[in-house]
């Protein structure tokens, strides 16, 4: 018997690194994923958390965060001072934070399942911390590490959530190279508010290939696309504890020790963010070059009459 369990855990082994060494096509692994019941657009997104009540009410924020803990490493105190002033914040974690430890596509589903609900009970708790409801928080459920297979449907998600929620302002990733979850995450929303008509968007820079997780003064990459001010956060030490608390409360990804990360925003230009999505977007140039010509197909078909926000 065991001698069977040690074959079978080598040839699923050497299955997925034939797929994964053969994943240049990324077209296989969007297969499993969908043959293994994880990720079937729409109905079926493991993870996924829309946004059902209040829809009504108003949004004065709308933050579009890659996975559950950016929010807090990027914009915790920004956050916090907004809530502060009672603004009404809306998180939208586009992964399901399944990642890390590989991709949910070949790890067990019940495996991937547990980490997708921790991911997002611990960003429940962190959000908590400075009075965020829950009933404000979701998630698209789109695989950690792999947006870059399903960004047709990620524009198409996050198009209808800005017509349906329309926030007085936005917050999202910078494209800086960290992470290709972030960058693309930052890609779709910048081409969405572009191609609507929505320009108050902010950005925010987490880490980079320059910039090291948990970098105190933490600065946006040199880029002769968006010359907007840079913003820095100056964080109290006041703020700086409940940073910590927040990141604590991501148990799972051992993130408290970043608890002095930075914060600077700025305004992000949406006008040329197909070019800038070249400048340190860690994807290969024909990839990325693919990607664009998909969102494009998506929002080609806005109508005219909604593209005023």
């Amino acid at each position: 018997m065991s001698f069977l369990i040690l074959k079978n855990r080598l040839v699923k082994k050497i299955l997925i690194n034939i797929i994964e060494f053969s994943a240049k096509n990324e077209k296989r692994i969007k297969n499993v994923e969908y043959v293994r019941g994880l990720y079937r657009y729409p109905k079926k997104m493991l993870g996924r958390k829309l946004p059902t009540k209040n829809l009504n009410d108003k949004t004065d924020v709308l933050v579009f965060a890659a996975h559950p803990d950016d929010d807090v490493l990027g914009l915790g105190t920004t956050l916090y001072r907004h809530s502060l002033k009672n603004d009404s914040t809306r998180v939208v974690f586009v992964t399901n934070g399944s990642g890390r430890d590989g991709e949910s596509w070949n790890i067990r589903f019940r495996e991937s399942k547990r980490k997708t609900i921790t991911r997002y009970q611990e960003a429940l708790n962190a959000l908590s911390l400075i009075n965020i409801p829950d009933t404000n928080i979701y998630c698209l459920g789109y695989p950690d590490g792999g947006t870059q297979r399903y960004v047709k449907n990620m524009a198409a998600d996050i198009l209808k959530l800005i017509q349906e929620l329309n926030p007085r302002r936005i917050y999202v990733h910078c494209i800086e190279g960290g992470h290709i979850d972030h960058d693309l995450t930052s890609f779709v929303v910048k081409s969405v508010c572009y191609s609507i008509g929505y320009s108050n968007i902010f950005e925010w820079t987490e880490y980079n290939p320059e910039q090291p997780l948990g970098a105190h003064k933490v600065k946006f990459l040199p880029t002769y696309i968006n010359k907007s001010k840079t913003v820095t956060i100056e964080i109290s030490e006041k703020e700086r504890e409940l940073k910590r608390q927040m990141l604590a409360c991501h148990e799972s990804q051992d993130v408290e020790q970043f608890y002095l990360q930075g914060e600077a925003i700025r305004k992000a230009k949406t006008s040329q963010v197909e070019k800038e999505v070249f400048e340190y977007c860690q994807i290969p140039e024909t990839k990325l070059k693919t990607i664009i010509n998909e969102i494009r197909e998506v929002l080609v078909e806005i109508p005219s009459k909604v593209k005023a926000v």
